[in-house]
């Protein structure tokens, strides 16, 4: 055969053809090397997934977690005294509901059963010595009413009972109800509304064994626990005692807060609670309720004085509630220049009355009765209301300008200084920390799925442009034999 030349002798070459191009496959690689270089980019990811998780735990645990622990601490320090400062305000209850019900003296209801249901444990309600007669104010059952009130340490001065003796005031309670004719007067003990079978029959109303009546009120005293006679009944509920400058105030008992004390966290973690139930992915946490707290709520219209700057000890008035009194400033002058806030300095002043006050109250059982309630005089326990009455120069108040006198009704708060404080401890917001580790931990679980099927890549494509058999010839019929 001829093969075809060029003139200059030359062989004539066949025209080249493009070579086929492969089909792309990814992760061709020809060595570890290469292959571990193209996985570098996922191994870092898992990397950064555990570091970047176990961080948000660890920050969670050991830094967030020591504030929760803290609150936590600050919560159950409280819980353990809880229960001491509950009978101390289960006093203050007592002391409203729990009253002499001798409608001659007393005329108003308590119901018994209100601070029962505030704790079913004690101290309950001081026994009862109830005076039956057939006519409650007629002279024989006054006679007998006299030593009765006389034995308990209650007097009447101005038509009004008051603890006289305050070694043996208190200790029990007085009443009075009308019997059928024809019965003679006795003394019947009552405790927890019930009878408690101790009679006092009294023969001669006009000629009474004083001793005896004496002997029996001992009796009833010292046949309750201790608990029940520590606290100090004042001689009328408390909301009755309460005065502004010897004006009795409208009161009664409300509530100032309930026992809500709610530790919650934010969404999503109420679905998720079983997960990590602690501190935040509950409702509620657990042990985290008091009881209610009550406060004694009032008015009284009061005759605010005289208002003069060369005598501030005239504007001060005299508040009372159950034995103690209290020194309230009607009055009160502050500068108007907020840069300046010393009165004398500031040329403009603003003169302000008394509109509402806050105390606190709390009973001191080793006074007695005749000084057992007592006014905290610790400066949070206390706080006060003023209106702007006039603004002016300071130089017009020294000059000699007054004010009032006038009627102003003032409102009273008098709250419990045993009472639960209230408090709510606030959202722990550590809780995405760890939702963030858990979104670490499936990005980490993913990518070391992921991770598993590239590698197992990487070594075919390895064999493969080696000219090797796939990593499973062995189990392939076309390898058979190899």
């Amino acid at each position: 055969m001829t093969i075809p030349t060029t003139l200059a002798g030359e062989p004539v070459q066949a025209e080249k053809q493009p070579l086929h191009k492969r089909k792309y496959r990814p992760l061709d690689v020809k060595t570890w090397y290469e292959g571990s270089l193209r996985l570098i980019g996922w191994i870092l990811v898992i990397c950064c997934a555990v570091l970047t998780g176990g961080l948000w735990v660890s920050y969670e645990l050991f830094v967030l977690n020591k504030h929760d622990t803290d609150f936590r601490d600050i919560y159950f320090d409280q819980r353990l005294t809880n229960s001491i400062n509950n009978v101390g305000h289960k006093n203050f209850l007592l002391a409203e509901y729990c009253c002499n019900s001798d409608p001659v003296h007393f005329p108003y209801y308590c119901d018994e059963a209100v601070p029962d249901q505030y704790s079913a444990a004690a101290p309950f309600c001081k026994p009862i010595i109830v005076l039956e007669c057939t006519d409650i104010r007629g002279a024989a059952c006054n006679a007998t009413r006299q030593v009765l009130y006389g034995a308990v340490g209650l007097a009447i001065v101005n038509d009004h009972a008051v603890y006289e003796n305050c070694t043996a005031g208190g200790r029990v309670r007085v009443g009075a109800t009308a019997v059928a004719v024809g019965r003679p007067i006795t003394l019947v003990a009552y405790y927890q509304q019930l009878p408690t079978g101790d009679t006092l029959v009294i023969q001669s109303p006009f000629n009474i064994n004083t001793t005896e009546v004496y002997q029996f009120v001992n009796q009833v005293a010292n046949s309750v626990p201790a608990a029940d006679v520590e606290y100090v009944q004042p001689s009328s509920r408390l909301s009755s005692s309460l005065t502004l400058e010897g004006a009795p105030a409208s009161a009664l008992l409300a509530m100032y807060h309930d026992s809500a004390r709610n530790l919650r966290a934010p969404p999503p973690w109420k679905s998720v609670s079983n997960l990590w139930p602690w501190p935040g992915m509950n409702a509620r946490c657990p042990n985290t309720g008091v009881n209610n707290a009550y406060y004694i709520l009032g008015e009284a219209l009061a005759m605010i004085p005289r208002f003069a700057l060369s005598r501030p000890q005239d504007t001060l008035l005299t508040l009372g509630a159950g034995n103690d009194t209290m020194q309230v400033p009607a009055w009160q002058v502050v500068a108007v220049d907020s840069d300046n806030q010393t009165v004398g300095v500031s040329t403009e002043v603003e003169v302000s009355y008394l509109s509402s006050v806050q105390v606190s109250l709390g009973q001191v059982s080793l006074l007695g009765a005749c000084d057992g309630w007592r006014f905290s005089d610790q400066s949070q326990d206390i706080s006060f209301t003023y209106v702007p009455y006039w603004t002016g120069p300071i130089a017009e108040l020294k000059a000699g300008t007054t004010f009032g006198p006038f009627l102003q009704m003032v409102a009273i708060n008098v709250l419990d200084v045993n009472g639960p404080r209230f408090f709510e401890l606030p959202y722990y917001g550590g809780m995405w920390y760890i939702w963030n580790a858990f979104f670490m931990a499936f990005i980490w679980m993913v990518s070391n799925g992921l991770m598993l099927f590239l590698i197992i890549l990487v070594w075919w494509n390895i064999r493969s442009n080696k000219g090797l058999p796939p990593i499973i010839y062995r189990y392939m019929q076309k390898y058979r034999g190899w």
